[in-house]
This record gives structure tokens, sequence and C-alpha cells, in this order.
């Protein structure tokens, strides 16, 4: 046995040593591209699990209308999160908004509060008022936004040929 390149034991020796250096590789490459997603999850806000999400879509057709879509978390601690906007048409287009929120259940009715749009009054979102059963709901603006129905009437916007659709899901 010679123990120079080209040799037959130097030769077994090398396509062990890559057979072992592309498995650990290969294998490599997969924990990664599988722990990957995980690592790209948003956390869980504080407080944990959703008791309710609620999907909210108003609109308000027209070259004077405007909409609102909003997604929120209500977890079970009574807090919550929000993302979401609105814009008018016509306007100077859409405002986004996150944050944190609070809710309680009165009745058959959930009640959120702290929803706030940059592109409106800060009490205009106070209260959201939403089914407290799951299901697909259409409402109109005065059952779901009756503080910002109140205020878009103040301002001479019609909201009455406006819908609101709320999804509310475990």
């Amino acid at each position: 046995m010679t123990l120079f390149n080209g040799s037959k034991l130097e030769s077994a020796r090398t396509r062990r040593l890559t057979t072992f250096v592309l498995t650990a590789a290969f294998a490599l490459s997969a924990a990664f591209a599988t722990a990957r997603p995980a690592l790209a999850a948003p956390s869980a806000p504080p407080g944990g699990d959703a008791a309710y999400q609620v999907e909210i879509s108003a609109n308000v057709p027209g070259r004077t209308g405007g909409g609102s879509w909003y997604w929120l978390e209500l977890d079970k601690d009574g807090g919550g999160i929000y993302a979401g906007s609105d814009c008018a048409h016509g306007g100077s287009g859409a405002s986004p908004a996150r944050g944190t929120l609070t809710w309680q259940q009165q009745g058959d009715q959930l009640v959120i509060h702290g929803v706030v749009s940059s592109g409106l009054p800060p009490f205009a979102y106070e209260p959201i008022l939403v089914p407290a059963a799951y299901g697909h709901y259409a409402e109109t603006f005065a059952q779901v936004l009756p503080t910002l129905t109140a205020f878009l009437t103040s301002v001479g916007a019609d909201v009455s040929n406006g819908s609101v659709q709320v999804q509310v899901a475990p």
C-alpha cells in the first residue's frame, strides 16, 4: 500500500470523506430548510391564545365613500392585537394602523376598544361591536362602528348605502 495521491487506498479514503461531507451538508441543509419557516413565524402576543379572530371590511361606494379593513385578534385574557387600514375615496390614500386592544363580551356582542387609525380622530373606532358567535355577518355601519358612523355623518358623509362584512372565527 502506498500513500501517494492516485493510490487505491487514498482514492477509497477520498470517496468516503466526500460521501460523508456531502451527506452531512445535505442533512444540515434539510434541517435549515425545515427550521426556517418556524423561525420566520411571528411570535404570539403576551397573553397567548386567541379566543376570537375578527375580520372587518367596511365600505361605502362612490367618490365620497371610503373603507376600513381590519384584522383583530382577541385573546382569552381580554387583550389583543390588530392591524388594518382605512381610506377615503378621493383622499390622500390609505392610513395603516396596528396596535393593541382590549375587549369584553357583553351579552351577545363583543365590545372592542383601543383600535386607532392615523387617518381618523382617535375616538372614531370606540367601540367596535361584533357578534359573539362564530360566523359571517353582513351588518350596517351603525351596528359595528357606531361612533365612526356618527362622526362621518357629522361631517356630511352618507354611510346609509355602505355595508360591513364581519367574520368572527376561533
